[in-house]
């Protein structure tokens, strides 16, 4: 039998081991089970004021905190699921609709020439037949949620509580002296994190925590002390601090990829034999969140992974184009009978962003996104970084590596011309003329959509052209390009 001792001095971080006795089946042991248990309304102890002294921190922080995410709700009165929403359908109509129209096929009297009512042949060239078989292999390996676990998105996050407030919220007196000293420090066990969010997520499951020390109490001088440091060495706070936080993972599937509000409860046991529970503050779920890079199917080589991105890229970028031939195609999906369409959009975003920190952004923050450089400047500043690595560089000047999506590198971005000041328009056109290249940007989407950027990056201004599967997206990238660009 096992039985955890919740000790009332412990010195440093206790390990799951030393907190666990193995007690034999004894005549012995049977006498620690015969004390009456105190009852639970003495126990159990709701606090709404809990988050005041317990948190529950992101570790890396979000660019943009959006306190609102677009909702799109049903306003037909059938209850057919919009087109917008219907991300993944069945690719066989359900049987009864087979056995009607069978029943049909067979009562009425076919066409000369025409067996069954499909859609006219269409000619199909060789660009986009090789689009679609990419399209077709990448689709393949995106797993179909209705039938098996769907991709994830991890938070990871710190908990950790204040010694002082806590100890004062259980009604602790510590008037009698500071809580100074490692041994004096109090302790939660067995501390049980659930979450719920109102978002288009599945249902997140809880997180676990066996043992977690309170933080020291500081002083006021400490405090103030601190506070003035501007710059705070990392080798004297953070080791230190690590003793006193819990690293929380948060799993999150997404059915839609919108931010969204991560409820928090927390339920633990304090030294005294409280069961203690309350809500935390809630963890902010970001669109930057939902960036995954896209699945590679397993069959590629590694050296042939860059051109598979770039590759993939171009077949996506074509396919959610306006003018785009692949719109009433559709992919099956992994492990089912699911099948997904593309149904494209594009936007357009200005930057007005010096090329140099718009090179170091991106290169901070979208690294792992990009699959292509293109443009002689551009390739030679971003390889002197060595912080992109493993895609692919095409240079603009020589026609056998030029891309097809990127053309005309000796004319600027777009820029609006106002009351036809042509003195004014030549002068914005010699500052922006210089193009020094582009960026090739692929983000994933869980659970299955694309976000595509192609930046032409000029020298004090980028011109970003967006095209995405999921247009709701839309409504949180510009601010997403804000905060990254021009914070």
């Amino acid at each position: 039998m096992l039985i955890c001792i919740p000790g009332k001095k412990l010195r440093g971080m206790l390990s799951l081991g030393d907190l666990i006795l193995d007690i034999s089946t004894s005549s012995r042991s049977s006498s620690l089970f015969s004390v009456q248990s105190p009852r639970p309304s003495q126990k159990f102890k709701t606090l709404k004021n809990i988050s005041s002294c317990i948190h529950l921190e992101r570790q890396k922080p979000l660019l943009v905190k959006q306190f609102w995410y677009l909702s799109l709700s049903n306003l037909a009165l059938s209850s057919k699921i919009p087109t917008y929403l219907e991300g993944i359908r069945d690719s066989e109509a359900p049987s009864e609709e087979k056995e009607l129209a069978e029943i049909s096929n067979t009562q009425s009297i076919p066409e000369i020439g025409s067996s069954k009512p499909h859609e006219p042949l269409r000619v199909m060239d060789s660009k986009v037949s090789e689009i679609l078989n990419i399209l077709r292999r990448h689709f393949s390996c995106i797993p179909d949620y209705r039938n098996m676990p769907g991709l994830e998105v991890r938070i990871s996050c710190s908990l950790r509580f204040e010694s002082g407030a806590f100890t004062r919220m259980l009604g602790i007196d510590t008037t009698a002296g500071s809580i100074e000293e490692i041994d004096a420090l109090p302790a939660i066990y067995a501390t049980v994190l659930k979450f719920s969010s109102s978002a288009p997520y599945r249902p997140i499951p809880s997180y676990r925590i066996p043992f977690l020390l309170g933080e020291p109490h500081k002083n006021d001088d400490d405090a103030s002390q601190n506070v003035s440091l501007s710059i705070v060495p990392f080798e004297n706070g953070s080791r230190e601090e690590e003793q006193f936080r819990a690293s929380v993972l948060i799993k999150l599937e997404p059915r839609e990829p919108t931010p969204g509000i991560v409820d928090v409860h927390i339920e633990t046991n304090a030294e005294n034999g409280q069961i203690i529970q309350g809500p935390l503050q809630g963890i902010t779920v970001g669109i930057e969140d939902m960036f995954l890079k896209a699945i590679v199917p397993p069959d590629i080589p590694e050296h042939e992974i860059p051109h598979y991105n770039l590759d993939l890229f171009t077949a996506l970028w074509e396919a959610c184009g306006t003018s785009s031939n692949t719109g009433r195609e559709t992919f099956p999906l992994k492990g089912g009978k699911g099948v997904a369409a593309i149904n494209g959009t594009q936007s357009v975003k200005l930057l007005d962003v010096p090329a140099t920190s718009l090179i170091q952004a991106t290169e901070r923050y979208l690294a792992q996104f990009v699959v292509g450089v293109t443009g002689e400047p551009l390739v030679h500043i971003v390889r002197e970084g060595g912080i992109i690595s493993n895609i692919v560089w095409k240079n603009a000047r020589d026609p056998a590596n030029d891309v097809t999506l990127v053309s005309n590198f000796d004319t600027g971005p777009l820029f609006l011309t106002y009351n036809g000041e042509e003195h004014e328009r030549g002068s914005i056109s010699d500052s922006r003329k210089r193009n020094l290249g582009c960026f090739l940007v692929l983000i994933f989407l869980p659970p299955r959509f694309h976000l595509l950027f192609q930046m032409e990056v000029c020298d004090v201004s980028t011109l970003v052209r967006i095209r995405t599967d999921h247009w709701p997206s839309l409504a949180y990238i510009d601010d997403y390009l804000e905060a990254l660009y021009q914070s």
